[in-house]
């Protein structure tokens, strides 16, 4: 028979989703079951609280703020002024915003980026559903009930409903199907096309678990080869077929990674910022918890914690629990496969298990929190465990069942007898005790020789599997909520709305270019939000220096983040904080000006008529200013001041902080001592209270500021004349501090009272300071002479003219350094420079100039290029790949023709029809026994549906057949590697040919 009858005879196809109707409850069934645990949690609209919580609550949700401003008002995907001092976007947009979903949050208004957060969510894990419903057709022939349920498993997973407040890791958690099923067709078929086509997007969504993603195909592909049988994975018998499919898998990730250069090297310019260096981690390989530790999160209802501590979220269901076990005593799983999923397993295990392995899984870094974020992938096995055993239940009988569940309750009792904190007796003991019980009796019906019966029991399980989702989901978050709190909708709304009001009145009163802060915190990103321009900030592609840089100005600014908490008039001023907010109750510094008054909200807006312009001219002797030598000049209150002396061309301080002389220090229940340049102060006794205070005399008029500088931080209470105003040393306390403002000749006392036994304070140090307005006003009143006068600006541009005068030739600014700022004077590029570890800065002629800064990064136009490349190879790749495929079919079926008889040559060989269940054996080319040929297109549980029919296409649309495999009545086809258990016709000697 020719190709063109073949051809002919081939049925029109229909669409994917044709009979695949339950792939659309794969999605709607986990939305749905989501959807309903949060209505219990009160979420906005069926209460006031919302998603936000942990990390989501303290930094994402600030981030798809600045996402819907660019999408909606217009904006640089490359740069913002909004993060501390500003700095690139890039690293922020590839770390949390790059997945195509993000782009949602637009759709909604402002005030509803609550609610669509909510609804990213629930559509990226109807997305997780969906994608291992598509996996599951492809490799597993169970009924369409039971992918449903095995679908919601995954979606639903503990992982998944824990974390899914970090939202950029859902995209890796749906992809992650489909990226397997691309491997597997690229083994069996040569296509590369689903696997690059959705590697890339893994990668490009978040390039921080897509690097896990890099590491887990690896892995996969191994597993993959050789777990599959002979014929699976090598059906057109080609030559050399692992070393062939070695190279397609390398070239193929190659090319993704290609692909996914425009997002890789911007994010790898970002880390190189300070996050690469974020942590020094241990490599020493210690254990990190007892196996028995890892098996108690196993159970129904064992949340522990997603702080440091914590451990792996491997609860599935108790379904997979007492069913995955026999996945590796089925007999019709092959011993090389379940050889293959224990090392697998194995390899899992001691990567969460090993500090050193599990570093190198999270990208040489410790994670800060949300620990073993690769756990998904193991979770996804226990699943596919769980789900061919279900297949090959009928075959297993109830007797391993019995076995499996008495071992997972006997282990249960035992973990409850050692006592772990997160197995409470009701809702984890007794609530498994349960599950375990009612799943035993219906998988015992399961395997009733009755369809009626099996069918039924089929759904029942669906239905206890959901309830069962349903009440570990919700109980997760009720834990999650007690561990770190959930934020009200209304919390959040109720504070953007009050400051937005002062945001907007100021923005209408001054269009230039200046920074704006707040004195009220919510969290510190704050500005995001409020869509200004200031130094708060905090993200994992940090800025280390600028952090460092805002640390010695005196600001609270430290690991990740920098916070509006420690300012003075000098430092408001050097960094164009024009704008200030504060509550009410607070006092402003006496010489800014009131400039509108919000009583509905208790706040008010002032204006600091001293701050400089983004650049301005100094003198050189700047460059000198030992402001980064923290062991001559430990205070920030002396750094400024001498950073400000240098500018004005002296070589000493402006005298703007007056030391105060006399200080009488006293203490009580304290030893004195000096060790490493500090002085120590140790309890007495350890039981009563003890402090150490300090009182003063100020000699002029005004606010009072002090600092206490340290190397060994140890938190204290920190009070003045006797009311506590807070506390020292703390995460946001070790900072200047502003103790209010005194009379002159009134008496001062400031007391630490020690929350340890210990304290350590830098000794030779002047700790306390006036404020000298007459020396500010002076001295930045030289500093004014020449600004830059910002004419026209951007987030990634910045324009306007300065007048250099005579010795002050050398401009400083206030933009963090970053090779990506391009400068120009009067159309020529000007050479910058780092100064102060930290800033921008570059020299001038005297005179009338025109400056424009740009911002433009070469790694984003090299990414570009590269990932265009790569798209192009892609092509190139696919269309050469797919002509060696198909010739390698057709040298197979020409082999399988030839090998023949005349007899077996009348047709039947590529006949259309797909064997239904009721064929006889005398119908087929090949005539197995009738008792096998049944196996073959039973569904798990007893299902009559053809087995071929619950197979899909190739999702890459390339027809693997060729004619050898025809159309099922859907008119999907498969591909003949892909037919699981016995479709390839192993157990008939006949490796080429097929039951029709």
């Amino acid at each position: 028979m020719n190709d063109t009858n073949i051809t002919e005879q081939r049925p029109p196809k229909k669409s994917f989703m044709s009979g695949r109707w339950h792939l659309a409850l794969c999605f709607a069934l986990p939305v749905f079951i989501l959807f309903v645990i949060y209505l219990f949690m009160q979420v906005f609209p069926f209460g006031e609280n919302s998603v936000l919580v942990l990390d989501l609550n303290g930094q994402y949700v600030y981030f798809f703020e600045q996402l819907r401003r660019i999408v909606t008002e217009g904006g640089s995907f490359l740069y913002s002024f909004s993060r501390a001092l500003g700095g690139e976007f890039m690293g922020i947009f590839s770390y949390y915003l790059a997945s195509p979903l993000s782009f949602i949050v637009a759709l909604f208004p402002k005030e509803n980026i609550t609610e669509a957060l909510f609804v990213l969510i629930l559509l990226k894990c109807g997305l997780c559903g969906l994608t291992f419903g598509i996996f599951s057709d492809a490799t597993r022939r169970l009924s369409k009930v039971l992918t449903v349920t095995f679908s919601a498993m995954y979606a639903l997973s503990a992982f998944c409903v824990v974390m899914q407040h970090n939202v950029m890791w859902t995209d890796c958690i749906f992809l992650l199907p489909l990226v397997m099923l691309g491997i597997r067709r690229m083994i069996s078929t040569g296509s590369m096309t689903l696997y690059v086509t959705t590697l890339a997007p893994a990668v490009l969504s978040n390039f921080y678990i897509g690097y896990m993603m890099c590491i887990f195909s690896a892995l996969y592909f191994f597993y993959a080869y050789f777990s599959m049988d002979a014929e699976e994975r090598n059906p057109y018998g080609v030559k050399s077929h692992f070393l062939k499919s070695a190279l397609r898998m390398f070239l193929a990730s190659l090319t993704a990674a290609c692909i996914a250069a425009v997002i890789i090297l911007p994010t790898w310019y970002s880390l190189e910022f300070g996050k690469t260096t974020f942590s020094d981690p241990s490599f020493e390989f210690l254990q990190k918890f007892d196996f028995a530790d890892a098996l108690s999160k196993l159970y129904f209802g064992t949340y522990d914690t997603v702080r440091p501590e914590g451990l792996p979220f491997l609860f599935t269901s108790t379904l997979t629990l007492i069913t995955a076990p026999l996945y590796f005593i089925s007999k019709k799983v092959s011993l090389k496969e379940k050889i293959s999923s224990a090392v697998l397993v194995l390899v899992f295990a001691v990567s969460m298990n090993s500090t050193t392995i599990d570093i190198f899984w999270h990208g040489m870094q410790k994670p800060n929190w949300l620990n073993y974020r690769y756990t998904f992938m193991l979770v996804f096995f226990f699943i596919l465990f769980s789900s061919r055993a279900l297949e090959d239940l009928k075959d297993t009988g109830i007797k391993p069942v019995l076995i499996t569940s008495a071992f997972a309750a006997t282990v249960l009792i035992i973990l409850q007898k050692i006592g772990y904190d997160n197995m409470p007796d009701l809702e984890c003991v007794w609530a498994s005790l349960g599950f375990i019980a009612v799943y035993l009796i219906i998988l015992k019906f399961a395997v009733s020789d009755k369809k009626a019966t099996r069918e039924t029991a089929s759904a029942v399980m669906a239905i206890v599997v959901c309830f069962e989702l349903f009440a570990s989901g919700l109980l997760n978050l009720y834990s999650l909520d007690n561990d770190v709190s959930f934020s009200s909708r209304t919390g959040y709304r109720t504070y953007i709305e009050k400051m937005q009001t002062a945001v907007d009145d100021i923005k209408a009163s001054d269009s230039g270019f200046y920074r704006t802060e707040i004195t009220d915190h919510r969290k510190t990103n704050d500005n995001m939000a409020l869509g200004i321009y200031g130094l708060s900030g905090s993200t994992s592609t940090l800025n280390a220096e600028t952090i460092k840089f805002l640390n010695r100005m005196g600001f609270a600014s430290k690991s990740h983040w920098s916070k509006y908490l420690g300012q003075t008039p000098v430092s408001d001023s050097l960094l164009a904080v024009k704008h200030i907010i504060y509550n009410a109750d607070e006092d402003a510094f006496p010489l800014y000006r009131k400039t509108a008054e919000y009583e509905e909200y208790g706040i008010a807006s002032y204006e600091n008529p001293y701050a400089l312009s983004l650049a301005f001219g100094v003198s050189e002797k700047y460059l000198n200013c030992p402001f980064t030598d923290d062991t001559a000049t430990p205070s920030p209150l002396d750094k400024t001041d001498l950073l400000v002396g240098y500018m004005t061309g002296e070589s000493e301080s402006a005298g703007i902080f007056d030391e105060i002389n006399n200080v009488v220090k006293y203490s009580s229940n304290l030893t004195e001592t000096v060790t490493a340049g500090h002085e120590k102060y140790q309890k007495k006794d350890s039981d009563s209270a003890a402090s150490l205070s300090y009182n003063f005399t100020p000699e002029r008029s005004g606010p009072v500021f002090c600092y206490f500088p340290s190397s060994y931080s140890r938190e204290c209470d920190l009070f003045v004349n006797g009311d506590k105003i807070g506390t020292y040393f703390g995460n946001e306390t070790c900072r200047i501090i502003n103790l209010g403002i005194f009379e002159a000749g009134s008496s001062v006392t400031v007391k630490l009272e020690l929350k340890k036994d210990d304290l350590f304070i830098k000794e030779d140090c002047a700790y306390f300071r006036t404020f000298d307005e007459e020396a500010f006003t002076e001295s930045f009143e030289k500093l004014s002479e020449c600004l830059l006068n910002v004419t026209e600006f951007t987030d990634d541009t910045v324009k306007g003219n300065i007048n250099i005068k005579e010795g002050f030739e050398t401009v400083f600014t206030s933009v963090a350094y970053d090779e990506g700022w391009k400068v120009y004077c009067d159309g020529e590029r000007v050479e910058t420079k780092k100064a102060l570890d930290a800033l921008i800065t570059f020299t001038l002629e005297p005179g009338e100039h025109e400056l424009t800064f740009e911002y433009s990064p070469d790694c984003v136009k090299l990414g570009g290029l590269i990932s265009i490349a790569g798209l192009a190879a892609f092509a190139l790749i696919t269309a050469g790949n797919e002509l060696l495929v198909r010739k390698a079919r057709k040298k197979r079926e020409i082999e399988l023709k030839s090998a023949l008889s005349p007899e077996e040559l009348d047709g039947s060989y590529f006949d259309t029809e797909p064997l239904s269940a009721s064929a006889t054996a005398e119908e087929s080319s090949v005539t197995p026994p009738a008792a096998a040929e049944e196996e073959c297109v039973l569904d798990a549980f007893g299902s009559a549906e053809s087995d071929i029919g619950s197979i899909p296409r190739d999702l890459d649309g390339v027809d693997t057949d060729n004619g050898s495999i025809p159309d099922d009545p859907d008119g999907s086809e498969a591909p003949q590697s892909e037919f699981p258990n016995g479709f390839s016709n192993k157990k008939n000697g006949n490796t080429g040919q097929k039951n029709n």
